[in-house]
């Protein structure tokens, strides 16, 4: 069966705009207009639909589009729908839910063993996308590039999801990765190498504990003359250089690609990674 084939499976509906089936592919993505009564209709975006069978399992998505003219073709820009209260949510699948039974011409949902046509399928898709299926997940995504802005930071680095997702992919193809200008140490006292953001962190915490400890009477003299407090503010900015030093290995570390496959990623890695893994089981009708 080709894709011609496959898309003929599916019985157009009055709020499809187009379908277009795949060229060497067993499969055909479908352009749809949202329901009337969302905004994202008045504001004419698309839904996107894709669906495809191929070797490596049965794969389907979809997204939310913004149609752009350009000469006598309309192309359709991906968009995450952000700026819209009721969010959808986009989604692709990683072929492992699903299966196409081409002597029924039937697709099976593998858990349940639940076979849908075509068009029942499609609809499930697009209420799944209609669904804001991923409130949680947004949430926690925002925490993990929280998180990630404030290990960045510490190194007097900037983290932006994309543009760093972008600059990752620059270094890997050069095999090599260049610090910006702005991270250039100079020795705290010509000899601790502390970035300016983790020792302001550090000031703080010293800060607070100094707060503490006078309060708590714990030192009889808490005084710049005290050995112990002299002691103290060193071992702080050993720590605060080792932090700098670590922290600044670990981002080279996420930049660089790794030499062998089994190695694993660290965590600045898996964070980042993280807000891209956005699986979920479909909701079935």
């Amino acid at each position: 069966m080709n894709g011609e084939e496959f898309a003929k499976l599916y019985t157009r509906q009055d709020s499809d705009e187009t379908i277009t089936p795949f060229q060497n592919e067993m499969g055909f993505s479908l352009i749809r207009f949202y329901p009337k009564d969302t905004q994202y209709h008045k504001d004419g975006r698309r839904m996107f639909v894709k669906i495809a069978n191929l070797d490596r399992g049965f794969f389907y998505g979809v997204d939310m589009t913004k149609p752009q003219k350009r000469d006598d073709t309309t192309e359709y820009v991906i968009t995450d729908g952000e700026e819209y209260k009721k969010k959808v949510t986009n989604f692709i699948s990683d072929g492992s839910e699903f299966s196409f039974e081409s002597t029924t011409n039937k697709i099976i949902h593998k858990p349940t063993g639940k076979n849908f046509t075509m068009n029942k399928f499609v609809e499930i898709l697009a209420s799944n996308h209609l669904s804001d299926r991923l409130f949680w997940k947004r949430k926690i995504n925002a925490l993990t590039n929280a998180i990630l802005k404030f290990i960045f930071w510490l190194s007097d680095k900037h983290y932006d999801r994309v543009k760093t997702a972008i600059d990752k992919y620059h270094f890997r193809q050069k095999q090599a990765y260049s610090e910006e200008k702005v991270n250039d140490v100079d020795p705290f006292f010509k000899y601790f190498l502390i970035y300016r953001n983790t020792l302001f962190i550090g000031l703080v915490i010293a800060l607070s504990a100094a707060v503490l400890v006078y309060k708590s009477n714990i030192l009889d003299e808490f005084t710049i003359a005290n050995p112990l407090i002299v002691l103290a503010f060193f071992l702080f900015l050993s720590l605060c250089e080792k932090i700098s030093v670590w922290l600044n290995a670990k981002i080279k570390e996420f930049f660089t690609p790794r030499q062998f496959y089994n190695e694993q990623p660290n965590f600045i890695e898996r964070l980042h990674e993280y807000q891209y893994k956005n699986k979920f089981q479909l909701k079935l009708k």
